[in-house]
Order: structure tokens, then C-alpha cells, then sequence
């Protein structure tokens, strides 16, 4: 691929025979990026095979393994793997063991992976995508920001035909016939991108999965609405819960188990969401005012603390929100 295209995707084969330690891991580290330099040459030789690639955030690959490998894993990004086996097994090392097998996948958060094992001829379908792309989306599909990370379920049973549908799309971007479309068209790379994350979304269990197909809203009791209209109002407002639960006249448990089941979040939870809801309608509406004067007239004390919510909500920076706008005439 070009590179000014700003993707990659490359069928390739590894061999390990005859090589040192360090044309090994440079090999490795030239297919992946620079995740495996310094790995130890296997103590048998191996080989790797099948289809890698990449478009911004995003990466996708079939691999297939001739023999062991167990591998540390360095410092990585803060990306969500999912592995799809198809032979053999996978073994990730956390705090304990998560294994893959053919009837059982994986989503593993690769910043907690200590090493990583391919055992008895391994072979996987497989796509990693940065979570700041994920809390992109659910803000978009949500329509408000995300306050908590996203979080995968670590197991699921493949079995069930529903996570065939992820596993469909990643071997259809590595499968042959795909290499003209992806090469000749400027619009496939990004649409790649979005069914992949949309299709891990809408089918892998994560705690944002009953809010996307939760029917439209309840309609909250009086008090809950009040406390909603009241932080609307003032978003600035440093209101405490107590102060809430008097000013709708009802007890403060009770209006914590009215947030939690009508609007779906904690008092503090919703308050954060408006204060990050106007500041980012703000960022788009006011270029006149800074990041930090926008931050702190809504309530947020720390403009650094308030720019890693603003990134966890919209997996974007206040700064590149307003690199993305459009300039005007």
C-alpha cells in the first residue's frame, strides 16, 4: 500500500530458521509496528503467515502459526483486542491467565497483557481498535458523552452465531478478494473502520450495551426531572446530591435510585455529562474563548482534569475538536 494513503494491509510469512534474535524481532516489529523489537528468538523454529492491516485506530488480521511462541509485551497504546480462534490456543497473561480457543474469544485490554502465548499450531481471526474510537462513537450513537470507560466482556462463546457476524467482516478485510476495493477506493479504508467498530459495538457485550438498545427514555417521576432541569439550568453549579434531594423535597436515596433508573447514571455521573455536553457545544459554537476559559466557567476547577474527561467522553481532545472544525469563510 501507499503510505500517503495512511493504511496498510499486507498478506505476509515470518520464518524463523536461521536467523538471530534481533532479525528476528526486527522482522516482527517491521510487520507490526514497534510492539515486539527485543523478543527472544523461539527456541524452535516457527512460522507465521496471513493477512495484517491497519487504517487509523484500528487494525485487522488472519494469522496462522507453525509451532510455539510465547512473547513479553512491552508498554502498548490503550487498545481493546479481539480474538476469534480458529486452532490451537492463545494465552494471555494478566493478572492471570485468559486462554482462546475455538469456542472461546477473547476482548483483552493489551495495556494490562503482560506476555502473550501462541500454542499447538494457533491460527485466529483477530481486530484491535483504540477505545478512544469506541467512546467517539457511543457518544455519537448515545448522544451524550461517555463518562465511564468502555469496557468489554472478557470471554464469549462462540458458539453463538452472533459473533460471527465480527468475524465475517475481518475475514472479508483479509481475504483476497478484497485487496482491489480497499487499494482502489480512497472511501473504503474509513468505512472499513466504522463496520468494524460498529459491529463490536452492536454484538460484543459492554457496559454500554443496554443503553444502546435501551427504547426511548422513561418518563422520569417529578422529582428526578426537577434535579435534571435544575443541573440543565446551572451547569456550573457545584450542587451536591443533598442539596438536590431538598430542592425536590424528597430523600437523597430516593433520588439516587431515580437517577439510576430513569436517567441510567449517578447525580454526579449526569452533572459531569451536561458540563461536558456544553463545553463541547462551546468548543464548536465560541472560538473566541480559550479551553481554560470555557473549563472553568463551567465548574470544572482543573483545565487538565476537565481535557482527560473531554478525551474519555468524545475520544477526541477539546484541542483537536477545534482542529476538526471547519474554517471559516
Amino acid at each position: 500500500m501507499n503510505a500517503d494513503t495512511g493504511h496498510t494491509r499486507r498478506p505476509f510469512l515470518i520464518r524463523s530458521d536461521n536467523m538471530t534474535a534481533d532479525d528476528f524481532g526486527e522482522l516482527y516489529t517491521r510487520m507490526f509496528g514497534n510492539l515486539y523489537s527485543g523478543m527472544p528468538r523461539p527456541e524452535k523454529p516457527i512460522a507465521i503467515g496471513g493477512v495484517y492491516g491497519r487504517y487509523e485506530g484500528v487494525s485487522f488480521r488472519r494469522l496462522n502459526f507453525r509451532g510455539d511462541l510465547l512473547t513479553e509485551m512491552p508498554a502498548l497504546d490503550d487498545e481493546i483486542t479481539f480474538i476469534f480462534p480458529s486452532a490451537g490456543r492463545v494465552v494471555f497473561n494478566q493478572c492471570s491467565d485468559s486462554v482462546g480457543l475455538p469456542s472461546v474469544g477473547l476482548a483483552m485490554e493489551k495495556t494490562s497483557v503482560r506476555s502473550v502465548g501462541f500454542i499447538d499450531g494457533h491460527a485466529h481471526h483477530g481486530l484491535s481498535v483504540r477505545r478512544s474510537l469506541f467512546a467517539r462513537r457511543l457518544a455519537t450513537l448515545l448522544g451524550r458523552p461517555i463518562t465511564h470507560k468502555v469496557r468489554f466482556q472478557p470471554r464469549v462463546d462462540l458458539s453463538n452465531e452472533v459473533f460471527q457476524g465480527i468475524k465475517a467482516i475481518v475475514a472479508m478485510a483479509t481475504g483476497n478478494e478484497f485487496d482491489l476495493l480497499i487499494s482502489s477506493s480512497a472511501l473504503m479504508p474509513a468505512r472499513l473502520q466504522e463496520m468494524l467498530v460498529d459491529s463490536v459495538l452492536d454484538i460484543w457485550p459492554h457496559n454500554y450495551s443496554d443503553a444502546l438498545r435501551r427504547p426511548a427514555p422513561q418518563i422520569a417521576p417529578r422529582h428526578v426531572k426537577l434535579a435534571m432541569d435544575y443541573i440543565q439550568e446551572h451547569p456550573d453549579a457545584m450542587v451536591s446530591g443533598s442539596e438536590l434531594a431538598e430542592l425536590t423535597n424528597v430523600s437523597l436515596r430516593a433520588l439516587q435510585e431515580g437517577f439510576r433508573r430513569f436517567v441510567g447514571s449517578s447525580i454526579v455521573a449526569y452533572q459531569r455529562e451536561v458540563r461536558l455536553q456544553r463545553a463541547y457545544d462551546a468548543l464548536q459554537q465560541d472560538s473566541a474563548q480559550s479551553v481554560s476559559e470555557i473549563s472553568l466557567a463551567l465548574g470544572f476547577s482543573n483545565v487538565g482534569r476537565f481535557c482527560q474527561y473531554f478525551q474519555s467522553a468524545y475520544g477526541m481532545s477539546p484541542a483537536d475538536l477545534r482542529k476538526s472544525l471547519p474554517v471559516p469563510a
